[in-house]
C-alpha cells in the first residue's frame, strides 16, 4: 500500500483508514507523532521510533558498550 486518500473534516481532522491502522498496530487512544518535512505530513507510532532510534544507538555502538563508554566518561571526569 503506497497511498491512499482521506478527507480533512472540520477542525482539521484526518481519519487514519483502517487498512493502515491495523499495519501499523495503531489503537483507539493511541498516541501517534506527526512530523512535516518538505512539504509532506508523516505519521509514525511511539513503538516505531523507539525501535528506530534504538536501531541507531546500537549501530553505532557495534562491539563497544555504551554503559563502559558512560563509566569511562565519568571516571575521567571526576579525575580531572
Amino acid at each position: 500500500m503506497s497511498s491512499l486518500i482521506t478527507q480533512v473534516s472540520a477542525g482539521g481532522r484526518i481519519v487514519i483508514p483502517a487498512e493502515i491502522r491495523r499495519e501499523m498496530g495503531i489503537q483507539s487512544g493511541d498516541q501517534v507523532i506527526l512530523s512535516y518535512h518538505d512539504g509532506e505530513l508523516h505519521i509514525a507510532t511511539r513503538k516505531r521510533r523507539l525501535q528506530q532510534a534504538k536501531a541507531i544507538v546500537m549501530a553505532g555502538s557495534e562491539g563497544v558498550s555504551l554503559a563502559e563508554q558512560l563509566l569511562e566518561q565519568r571516571r575521567a571526569e571526576a579525575n580531572d
